[in-house]
């Protein structure tokens, strides 16, 4: 299944077109079969991609790789990593020609702190990557039923 996210594309569209500062936020293009980001290293940006197919896979210690899933418009990579301050859990490789914005990560945390668009949007990508359905009250499930 590909997972793409168009509201999301469409606030980091609106943001890169207004952006003040060009280094904020760039647009950059990867080759099929190009790595994006690779497991265990630092990444310098975080991205959202804009156009194209991406793969996320891991390797074990064994060499074996294993597919997690594939990524298309409007997907952020390196949003976990940044956030908890760690190197890449898995690799990104381009399967079509990729165009993303990368977004510089001090005006990303930036961002974190100033902007509650952000902070919505992540919010709901960590939730799909937990897979809780958009119509199941988050309250609800922590409750317990004789509250509510």
């Amino acid at each position: 299944m590909l997972r793409t996210n168009q509201l999301f594309l469409n606030y980091l569209e609106d943001l890169y077109e207004k952006k003040e500062r060009k280094e904020d936020i760039i647009i950059r293009s990867f080759s099929k079969g190009e790595r994006i980001l690779t497991q265990n290293a630092t990444p310098s940006k975080v991205m959202l991609i804009k156009e194209g197919i991406t793969k996320c896979f891991f390797v074990e210690e064994n060499d074996k790789e294993y597919i997690v899933e594939f990524l298309g418009k409007g997907e952020i990579i390196g949003e976990i990593e940044l956030i908890r301050n760690i190197s890449c859990l898995c690799s990104i490789e381009a399967v079509t020609e990729v165009t993303v914005y990368a977004v510089a990560i001090p005006y990303f945390k930036s961002l974190i702190k100033n902007d509650l668009s952000l902070n919505n949007h992540l919010l709901e990508v960590l939730l799909n990557v937990l897979s809780i359905p958009p119509e199941e009250p988050l309250i609800s499930s922590c409750m317990p039923q004789n509250i509510l």
